[in-house]
């Protein structure tokens, strides 16, 4: 059964199934997700949960054996698996399970983004026939507005139309600023009306300009230019979270424009699928010449081991890897070996 964001969260009025597949690239949309899934299983016993990371140490296999494992303190756990695609093995053993599941447990893959082939896959199918699979996607126009709406109701704000186009204007679809914009303007104005004057004063244009200056000069190539651009938002005390958005819309852009070219499309079909702006066209091109696909690969990883960072789930401080976010966009490896 597939389900968006919104689909999850009525379904989850209803007794769970016995295994969901959250995947997409959407970080902000699948935590959310995970979190609606968690108050749920509570509600309905499930009272235990477990974590398994899927890496050289700990694969696949590792993770469905011990969910087989009696819980000596609870009947009903909910199991949590966090991974990339699933290898060959990692699907057989996935497939192996959703014909044998065990009836007290309910699976959570946390995965990213699957392309259309592995959503064609057996194991995919068998989760999809079984349980549940949620889309965790960039949301539309229209969805995010309604997704700002949502989130604003639930800090009590009041947004007028022009306030609310302001904050669409100003997060680009983004949901983590978006919701950083929304808890500051709630601490800000309380249950006030917002207009867009509101919005305007709250929001800070000048830090947001040398935001863009960072992605723009990294874009160019620029590394010296972006290490002093960088060091200096640092000083300034700017979000982690809003130099990583930057950085994520660049770099994800410039990833997506690559494997379309890798697929045969058109450059100026691909700018047009993507949005991007004629006085942006140049840049992005010799962006492109610049970082290779593999490049481009890594870097998208490297995103998500910042988001990691900046939540608190990693070890790793968040500042060196938005360094080397900023500087591999403009062509420079840092602390990693050259791709």
């Amino acid at each position: 059964m597939k389900y968006d964001y919104w689909g999850l969260v009525k379904h989850l009025k209803h007794p769970l199934r016995q295994v969901y597949v959250l995947h997409g690239d959407e970080i902000l949309l699948q935590q959310e997700a995970l979190i609606a899934l968690r108050q749920a299983a509570q509600q309905q016993g499930f009272s235990e949960r477990e974590r398994h990371d899927i890496d050289k140490q700990h694969d696949w296999s590792m993770a469905f054996s011990d969910s087989h494992a009696l819980s000596l303190f609870a009947d009903k756990k909910l199991i949590e698996i966090y991974g990339n695609k699933p290898d060959a093995a990692g699907a057989k053993v996935i497939e192996d399970y959703v014909k044998h599941p065990i009836d007290d447990n309910v699976v959570v893959l946390v995965l990213p983004k699957l392309d259309s082939n592995t959503q064609k896959s057996k194991w995919f199918s068998a989760c999809d026939e079984l349980g549940v699979t949620v889309s965790c996607a960039p949301l539309s126009d229209q969805q995010f507005k309604d997704w700002l709406n949502q989130r604003g109701r639930q800090l009590k704000l009041q947004l007028q139309a022009d306030a609310l186009d302001e904050l669409c204007q100003q997060t680009e679809g983004n949901l983590l600023a978006a919701h950083q914009e929304l808890t500051k303007l709630s601490l800000l104005y309380g249950e006030e009306l917002l207009t867009r004057e509101h919005l305007q004063h709250a929001l800070s244009d000048n830090a947001r300009f040398e935001l863009f200056d960072l992605a723009n000069t990294a874009l160019m190539g620029d590394a010296s230019k972006t290490a002093k651009i960088f060091f200096s938002l640092k000083g300034e005390g700017q979000a982690e979270s809003l130099i990583l958005w930057v950085l994520n819309k660049e770099i994800r852009t410039l990833l997506a424009l690559s494997e379309g070219l890798q697929q045969g499309i058109g450059l100026n079909q691909l700018f047009q699928q993507h949005g991007v702006w004629s006085k942006q066209q140049a840049v992005i091109q010799k962006a492109l010449k610049r970082l290779s696909l593999k490049r481009l690969q890594a870097l998208n990883h490297t995103l998500l081991e910042a988001d990691k960072a900046i939540k608190g789930q990693s070890l790793e401080n968040a500042w060196d890897i938005l360094l080397r976010l900023s500087l591999g966009l403009a062509g420079v490896s840092l602390f990693e070996a050259i791709i």
